[in-house]
């Protein structure tokens, strides 16, 4: 995955977001999005889900990428985490975005579960 220009943020350009079709999705319970970002489609793509997802229960914004091992993880090997992809900066962009467009469209239903980065080590 390339790394994100400050043009692609959502923060920079927070333009409207696009409105997709309304189609109801009733089997969709637990969405975790690894490697979250504050790009403009990822943002729309999440509060589509908070729209369409009915019968969503738990949405996971994770901005850490996939394989990223922390210090906190069970086996504590680690002293520090180790960071893989995502730079410092993007994530916590990502976190602004998460604040600004999609934590005041979570239905009450629903729990958000936002992964930030580690405190100890960033």
């Amino acid at each position: 995955m390339k790394a994100m220009d400050e043009d692609e943020s959502i923060i920079r350009h927070s333009s409207d977001l696009r409105q997709m079709a309304e189609d109801q999705h009733r089997y969709l319970k637990n969405v975790k999005i690894t490697g979250f970002i504050s790009t403009k489609s990822l943002v729309e793509l999440t509060c589509y889900i908070l729209k369409n997802a009915v019968s969503l229960e738990c949405l996971t914004l994770d901005t850490h990428c996939g394989s990223t091992l922390r210090c906190s993880d069970t086996d504590r090997i680690f002293r520090r985490c180790i960071p893989v992809g995502n730079s410092l900066r993007v994530k916590r962009r990502a976190l602004v975005a998460i604040r600004k467009f999609i934590e005041d469209k979570v239905p009450a239903g629903v729990k958000l579960t936002v992964v930030e980065p580690c405190s100890r080590c960033h």
